[in-house]
């Protein structure tokens, strides 16, 4: 089989979807990628560095930015610090372990998490394995750290925090679990120092409290639609946004919903049908998304307008947007990065990170530019003249 047809049956179900104890996959042309297209170059991408730091990639891998080093991790076992000015490895150690996901970084400790169900502590400065401690199961989802805390969401989709120093368990938040979910890349987000934000099965995304896991809110993104299984599965994706008093998310088979915080709790300032695997990304005056068929779409953050929508990229398999400047990047499963104008959704630009396979982890900006995990385990980081 021809690597593009091995590539376009791997992207049948839109954007990278992988559905929990389902396996489907369609020959159907809907799903075909179209081919990169001419455009008028606007912009100049360009790579500042690029660094191998181990094998493979996936969901689950998201590199971290940390007091001026880029922390990452493959599944293989390997996990690295790296110079964000230069790409210059500072350090590189092999767990010896086959890793879910990596990494969370904070507080002078990154953590990592194992296939097996372990959830490494390591020193951020060294390398060196700080603690070793148990989750519930695997867990795919890169951790969290604020306040001492280490929040871990395992794939039964129970969420626990841990003690930072010594890595004891201090609670778990648990809650009945679908027959379907989706994995794929989800991340979670602190509000403020003692309130992590996690999304948890049938479009609901919960605030708890770090230290005590107690429920502080609970929001419903999307309901199930439709009578089958599948019509059923409504996941919040992505990393929730948080800018001043508002909260924003997308889901699958759901919803863009934005939030405004009270004294009583959350209101729902408005929401736009959207369906993503991905999740968006935010500035104070918009929101950009990429939906599971390739769209790429920008809404104002006031109202839900929609400002702009983009199907260039039918099919591609696309990762996270991401805002960079006055852009919005998003990655393919050719391994490209392009770039839009952000203002009018006008494709500007577009660059080779090197590697063919897909970008599965999660774009995030640093402030040199961009980072992205490409799919053989290198890091890249590059940005736009």
């Amino acid at each position: 089989m021809k690597s593009r047809q091995i590539k376009t049956w791997a992207l049948a179900l839109g954007a990278s979807v992988v559905l929990s104890a389902c396996s489907i996959f369609s020959a159907d042309e809907r799903f075909e990628p179209v081919d990169l297209t001419d455009y008028t170059a606007t912009v100049t991408p360009r790579i500042n560095w690029s660094i191998s730091i181990g094998n493979g990639s996936g969901y689950g891998f998201t590199p971290a930015f940390f007091d001026g080093s880029v922390y990452a991790a493959t599944p293989d076992g390997q996990v690295a610090r790296v110079n964000a000015s230069n790409g210059a490895i500072v350090w590189r150690i092999d767990l010896d372990r086959d890793l879910a996901a990596g990494v969370g970084v904070n507080e002078g400790v990154v953590v990592v998490t194992t296939r097996d169900g372990h959830v490494l502590a390591l020193e951020a400065a060294t390398g060196k394995t700080l603690w070793d401690n148990t989750a519930s199961t695997t867990s795919s989802t890169p951790a969290a750290i604020a306040s001492g805390v280490v929040v871990v969401r395992s794939d039964d989709f129970r969420v626990q925090g841990y003690n930072l120093a010594d890595g004891a368990l201090l609670w778990s938040y648990i809650r009945k679990n679908p027959d379907l979910s989706l994995k794929t890349n989800s991340r979670m987000v602190f509000a403020d120092a003692q309130t992590v934000l996690a999304a948890v099965p049938t479009g609901r995304l919960v605030a708890l409290n770090t230290n005590s896991g107690r429920v502080i809110w609970e929001v419903v993104a999307a309901t199930a639609k439709g009578m089958s299984d599948l019509d059923g599965v409504t996941d919040v994706v992505g990393s929730p946004i948080v800018l001043g008093n508002e909260v924003c998310l997308a889901s699958y088979q759901g919803n863009i919903v934005c939030y405004a915080a009270t004294a009583q709790g959350l209101n729902a300032k408005w929401a736009q049908p959207f369906s993503t695997a991905v999740g968006i990304d935010a500035t104070p005056s918009a929101i950009v998304g990429a939906e599971t068929d390739g769209s790429v779409k920008a809404f104002s953050r006031q109202d839900g307008q929609e400002l702009w929508s983009d199907n260039t990229l039918r099919n591609r398999g696309l990762t996270n947007p991401i805002v960079y400047n006055n852009h919005a990047v998003v990655a393919d499963y050719e391994g490209y990065a392009h770039f839009y104008d952000f203002n009018t959704g006008k494709l500007e630009g577009r660059i080779y990170l090197g590697d063919s396979d897909p970008v599965v982890s999660p774009l995030i900006a640093i402030p040199g530019g961009i980072i992205a995990q490409t799919g053989d385990g290198k890091l890249v980081l590059f940005g736009a003249n």
